[in-house]
């Protein structure tokens, strides 16, 4: 069992992000200042929120609060910004925020997760899993569908989510062809040999590639081996949706013909940077996202940003203002004040509040989010 505890607060009117404890103080992911959730949903929750963090590194945070001076995007956005919802660097995080009293829910994304938790994805299970329970008042039912749903969607694309902004970073990796060797009637038995020596766990796994290769490359009613087509061959056995993601060369599709029969087999190697996503429209791998900056963020102001996102196949086009946090001073006793703060957790109010506002910078991992997501009112 994982230590945690949840927080449950009377929260007294409006409250401002410094008002809201956090959870990470105590180990937790959820802090519930409108005490409307039970113990079991918070254990259920809590649970869901560290196996995910343990298995992708992803960081989600669930906060409920009786009402907000800010409007509830503003509020999530500023409060998320302030914790630092997800890991440094690949800033995938995300914060789910309940207002009761304005009865609205806003689910902010880091950078990171912006392509996998996309604002139309958020949207729309928000309407199906989540809705439908606060209008009946369950809050926690539809807390915990939301969350298991987001964490299902996350576990699909783990390495996506667990690298997050990083995914640039990463070079891309292309199988080598393989010796003519694997296309003839039996595999050479010096590679079987391989695997009895240092080297045979390595040789196992390559082995098994190659025959698995051999296998999907082999016509199935000829039992020949069957022939890569070129760029232009191959585009007359492509639907209009795989030609447009060759186009813009995130997927590069490679089609095999037997060369005594009709034959064919289509085979997809996806780019995972060519910084197309997948459109939820078409479902084709066409859709880009653009942020142009409209006014940048200041120590004392929050900026704007537009987010377009159009499909290069079918007609989808979006776009939205999301607003920027205000930049945050860099503060070298952060750190320590957040040991302290940690190490003497007072149940004093007010006490907790200062130790909230004062290591919320270091108690998360440091994400950053340009204020993606959706929200639902109910």
């Amino acid at each position: 069992m994982f230590p945690f505890l949840v927080l449950s607060v009377a929260a007294a009117g409006a409250v401002t992000p410094d008002q809201v404890l956090n959870p990470r103080l105590a180990g937790g992911w959820v802090v519930d200042q409108a005490d409307v959730l039970d113990d079991d949903t918070e254990l259920r929750l809590n649970a869901a929120l560290s196996s995910l963090e343990q298995d992708t590194t992803v960081e989600v945070a669930v906060v409920t609060v009786d009402d907000t001076e800010l409007t509830p995007k503003d509020f999530t956005t500023a409060l998320f910004g302030q914790w630092g919802v997800g890991k440094a660097g690949a800033d995938n995080g995300l914060l789910v925020v309940m207002v009761i009293g304005q009865r609205r829910l806003e689910m902010e994304t880091g950078y990171g997760l912006e392509p996998i938790l996309s604002d139309s994805w958020l949207g729309q299970m928000q309407a199906e899993s989540m809705v439908p329970h606060f209008k009946n008042e369950d809050y926690g039912a539809g807390l915990v569908a939301g969350v298991e749903a987001s964490a299902a969607r996350l576990r699909e694309h783990s390495l996506e989510a667990r690298l997050g902004t990083r995914v640039s970073e990463v070079p891309e990796q292309e199988w080598p062809e393989p010796p003519d060797t694997v296309y003839g009637s039996y595999l050479p038995t010096e590679e079987i040999l391989l695997g009895s020596t240092g080297f045979g766990a390595f040789s196992l796994f390559g082995g098994l590639f190659l025959i698995v290769r051999r296998r999907r490359r082999t016509c199935p009613d000829c039992g020949v081996p069957m022939t890569m087509l070129d760029e232009q061959a191959d585009d007359a056995h492509l639907d209009p949706g795989q030609l447009s993601e060759e186009r813009v060369k995130s997927v590069d599709w490679q089609v095999f013909a037997c060369p005594t029969c009709d034959h064919t087999r289509t085979f997809r190697k996806t780019k995972l940077l060519s910084g197309y996503s997948r459109c939820p429209e078409c479902k084709n791998r066409t859709r880009k996202t653009t942020r142009r900056t409209i006014s940048a963020p200041s120590y004392t102001s929050s900026g704007q940003a537009l987010v377009t996102e159009d499909c290069a196949h079918c007609s989808y086009h979006t776009s939205r203002t999301v607003t920027l946090p205000k930049k945050q001073r860099p503060s070298s006793s952060s750190s320590s004040r957040s040991s302290s703060s940690s190490s003497s957790y007072s149940s004093s109010s007010s006490s907790r509040s200062s130790s909230s506002s004062s290591s919320s910078r270091s108690s998360f991992g440091g994400g950053r989010s340009g204020g993606g997501g959706a929200g639902s009112s109910w």
